[in-house]
């Protein structure tokens, strides 16, 4: 009995070409797998391919499947197995360095997204096995592996939860990573924008060697990258212009205005009085008053024009944020017979990134009193003159520093397994995963901003000191009084009253074990059935720690709050792979696949999940595929288990008493009732492969998801129970009288999600010349993208801006991604094409109504890749140097100024052009 290893390198890859979905061959080297040559097209090897736990021969694919090879993240120049996926057309939302330049938390992080349904409903796999969360909502980031080790990404676009468990409900990424390797490879590169910003550094090693005559292994590989960010929007053409949304006057339309040289009209870095008879009044630096310059249009917020010195836009905004990165792989195996392999995985790996944001501001919404002790003496006259005792009063905190958020993330990880064959057929496998992964949140110098009032709200005491307001009731306060007329005025220290860092201290641990079986049951003329059964037991455990001020709401934004949960599940499997029909009249080749799983939770208890679909090769150069699914997501530790906080207190209308007004307090909390999203998916396609190298395929997707998560506002809660929804209604709490004391805002199965589309994907692979020319097309054309969320109804489809930092904003009607590549002795080059097409900023804006126009442009991004072996005649690709170019025509991104800057980070290149050399060393 001999053990069939499995190829992971060339017999899946060959299985992907033979549908046309292969990306690209690799590149020749002294590091290599030990499988065979993945150049043969078809190779009739068992394996295991993402999507599927059964043993399959060569050619049959039972789901839609895309795989990214090592040597198109190669060609490409990425720094990370991210920055290919997210150029896919499937990957839309998806979390990344540069839309996270200005959030709070996860800095840095690379979290994929599938079809714009969630980072949390996209499955991350490594080798078919989960590995441990980066982010409390469970997300993997892929900054954690070695894009050296990537052999490549597996990625399956359609539900499947039977067959790999919760989240998997838009689809899977499953990173296969390289076994066996003989030598040494080591990469370095450096890249840089083209306005001097973005630099980039990067240094990685790959090596393994075999031992005890080639039957163990040990693969080891590396990487450490370094992102100095780019923090001046400024340095952007765009940004210079300052694009911005102007509100109208009240019954003028449309409502909404976008333009340029837009600036603030409600504050400025000395102060601006915003009320009353000195309505217009600003200060310069030294605290004198002056008149404030306003532009045309000034809204509540916003002006065309006027005074722009210190009062720019996006100042304290950023592009793309710090980054540091190391990540370390080991992995080894030996064959204890021929029959058995043990296997053993090891993972360490940290990143911390450091992000700007926004200064400290208030749109007018600040009260200065007649008696404040620096108030100007000729301020002070003039309220007398006018009888006022108090004006309204706004301030852009420039002067006080920035707030900078700093997430470090590490994470270990321990595989142990074992695996074989009982027979020629029959393989088996079991291994054991544990991890932690501890994460710190800090937002160092973060506002409080009750606490700039109180500051601001400066008094003469009795004694004639200046004093806090609040200390003449109250001594022991650590207020400190602060001149808020004029700039930098104050002492260093002052502000330290109202700024303080944010701390969070958070653990995960995860252990999984699983067992399974699959291989070969009975032939009825048709080809073997296969069967795939199993087991899997996974423990995950949270602990989140963040410091008192955040427990108790005090801070203008983040906010952590303890949390502590775990949760169980007991999972067991099947598969079954049925060919029904082969070799007659109009059918080559009829397959039926199913597979069922059921799982126990300790929070949610007993879900199941299936699927069922059917292949049918009419003759070889056509193949239909359909799949139906049921998937599931099960609610996380914070969605369960995080504690309840009041918040600001709201009026609302009362239903049940006549729609009588209350005022309530309502309570942030976490949901122990929760129940597992579900979702039903249906998808159907073609494969055709008309002549040698080309091979086309086009897959519908209606994706339906019921009972999702989601929070919802205070009004459509009781609004909502007042229509019959039960479980609604034990949110509220009413006292003996029936009014509303309490209601209870968290996450609640109310919302659903529906989106449908068509996957598109052409190559052509063939000789030209002296050397092989390589074509691939990637296209996605999102039909219907629907969010209702309680009253609230939103179409996503053909938004191409939204709120793309949540991971659930609009995604575009077509985007496609095209890449050439040719290569010829010792020279390669390739160039990519993306394409976004036009949409609307929002889908419910009427234009002429509520904006002036809601159109967005396309966009088409050009990026270049070279290489140039070194090496000698015997073996070229010993050294190696390459170049990439970015963004070619230096294309600026669509203007969309719903956010904090005027961009959407997630579908747009921000950065503008860039370059990338390096070099890579085989031995």
């Amino acid at each position: 009995m001999t053990l069939t290893r499995f190829s992971h390198h060339a017999s899946s890859l060959s299985l992907i070409c033979a549908a046309g979905l292969c990306l690209s061959a690799p590149v020749g080297a002294q590091v290599q797998d030990s499988a065979p040559d993945a150049n043969a097209i078809i190779d009739d090897q068992p394996i295991t391919v993402t999507g599927s736990r059964i043993i399959r021969d060569g050619s049959e694919a039972p789901s839609p499947l895309t795989v990214v090879g090592a040597d198109l993240i190669d060609k490409r120049g990425a720094q990370n197995v991210a920055d290919l996926l997210n150029e896919l057309p499937a990957f839309r939302g998806s979390t990344t360095p540069s839309s996270t330049a200005n959030l709070t938390k996860n800095v840095g992080a690379n979290f994929a997204n599938l079809r714009s349904l969630g980072v949390n409903r996209t499955l991350t796999l490594v080798d078919g096995m989960r590995f441990v969360p980066s982010s409390d909502l469970g997300q993997v980031d892929l900054n954690f592996i070695p894009t050296l080790m990537v052999e490549r990404a597996e990625v399956v676009t359609g539900g499947a939860s039977a067959v790999y468990g919760t989240d998997a409900v838009a689809g899977v990424v499953n990173l296969i990573l390289r076994r066996k390797v003989q030598g040494i490879q080591m990469r370095g590169d450096f890249g840089i924008t083209e306005q001097g910003d973005g630099r980039e550094y990067r240094g990685a090693i790959l090596a393994g060697t075999e031992f005890a005559d080639g039957r163990g292994y040990a693969t080891i590989a590396a990487d450490i990258y370094r992102s100095d960010g780019a923090d001046d929007p400024y340095s952007r053409d765009w940004g210079r212009r300052e694009y911005g949304l102007i509100t109208n006057a009240a019954g003028v339309f449309p409502t909404r205005l976008i333009a340029s040289n837009v600036h603030h009209s409600t504050m400025a870095p000395g102060g601006l009085i915003t009320s009353g008879s000195l309505r217009g009044t600003t200060f310069n630096p030294d605290g004198t008053p002056r008149p404030f310059v306003y532009g045309q249009l000034a809204g509540a917020q916003n002006m065309i024009g006027g005074e722009g010195a210190g009062n720019r836009l996006y100042l304290g905004d950023g592009l793309l944020p710090k980054l540091d990165r190391i990540a370390t792989y080991l992995r080894t195996g030996y064959e204890l017979t021929d029959s058995i392999e043990l296997l053993q995985d090891l993972s360490y790996a940290r990143t911390k990134g450091r992000a700007t944001t926004p200064h400290y501001f208030n749109f007018g919404n600040l009260t200065i009193r007649r008696d404040n002790a620096f108030l100007p003496t000729s301020v002070a006259a003039r309220m007398d003159a006018a009888g006022e005792t108090s004006f309204g009063f706004g301030r852009f905190w420039s002067d006080v520093g920035t707030p900078v958020p700093v997430s470090t993330n590490a994470t270990w990880r321990s595989v142990t397994g074992a695996r074989g064959s009982l027979s020629d057929t029959w393989k088996w496998d079991v291994g054991v995963e544990y991890g932690e992964n501890k994460y710190h949140q800090q937002i160092l110098g973060s506002f409080i901003a009750p606490r700039a009032a109180q500051m601001i709200d400066a008094v003469r005491a009795p004694n004639g000191t200046i004093v806090c307001r609040v200390a003449l009731t109250d001594p022991s306060t650590a207020c400190r009084p602060f001149n808020p007329f004029g700039e930098n005025r104050n002492a260093a220290d002052v502000s330290n009253y109202f700024r303080a860092d944010q701390d969070l201290r958070q653990t995960q641990t995860e252990l999984a074990a699983s067992a399974g079986l699959n291989g070969r049951l009975f032939d009825i003329g048709a080809g073997r059935w296969g069967v795939a059964v199993g087991a899997e037991y996974r423990r995950s455990t949270l602990r989140a720690v963040a410091d008192p001020l955040s427990n108790a709401a005090a801070f203008t934004f983040g906010n952590a709050r303890n949390v502590r949960g775990k949760i169980t599940v007991k999972e067991a499997y099947i598969e079954l792979d049925a060919p029904l029909l082969a070799d007659v009249a109009m059918v080559k080749a009829l397959t039926v696949n199913g597979a069922y799983r059921y799982a126990d939770y300790s929070t949610s208890g007993g879900i199941d999940a299936w699927k069922l679909g059917a292949t049918w090769d009419v003759v070889d150069a056509l193949r239909l595929r359909v799949t139906r699914s049921r998937d599931v997501r099960a609610p996380n530790i914070p969605e369960l288990f995080t504690p309840s906080r009041s918040t600001q207190s709201i009026t609302i209308l009362d239903p049940f008493r006549n729609n009588v007004p209350s005022l309530v307090f309502p309570f942030v909390a976490g949901n122990a009732a929760l129940k597992p999203e579900r979702a039903d998916t249906l998808s159907f396609g073609a494969v055709i492969k008309p002549f040698a190298g080309f091979s086309a395929s086009a897959d519908f997707y209606d994706i339906k998801i019921s009972g999702a998560i989601s929070t919802i506002p205070i009004q459509d809660i009781v609004n909502l129970c007042f229509g019959g929804r039960a479980d609604l209604c034990s949110q509220i709490s009413r006292d003996a009288g029936g009014f509303i004391t309490q209601i209870i805002s968290g996450g609640i199965n109310v919302a659903s999600q529906r989106t449908k589309g068509i996957d598109i994907e052409v190559g052509y692979r063939s000789a030209l010349g002296q050397g092989n020319l390589d074509l691939r097309l990637f296209a996605n054309h999102t039909i219907k993208n629907t969010v209702k969320n309680g009253a609230l109804i939103t179409r996503l489809a053909g938004q191409n801006d939204g709120s793309p930092q949540n991971g659930t904003g609009g995604i575009p009607s077509w985007s496609v991604t095209g890449i050439a590549s040719y290569e010829i002795d010792r020279i390669s080059a390739s160039v990519q094409g993306r394409f976004i097409s036009a949409g609307k900023i929002n889908t419910a804006f009427v234009e002429g109504r509520d904006i002036e126009d809601n159109s967005l442009p396309s966009a088409l991004y050009v990026n270049l890749n070279a290489q140039y072996k070194l090496g000698p005649a015997s073996d070229p690709a010993k050294y190696k140097i390459f170049a990439t170019v970015d963004n070619l025509f230096d294309k600026d991104p669509a203007i969309s100024p719903q956010s904090v800057l005027p961009i959407n980070p997630v579908f747009y290149d921000i950065l503008g052009r860039r370059y990338r050399v390096g070099f890579g060393v085989n031995f």
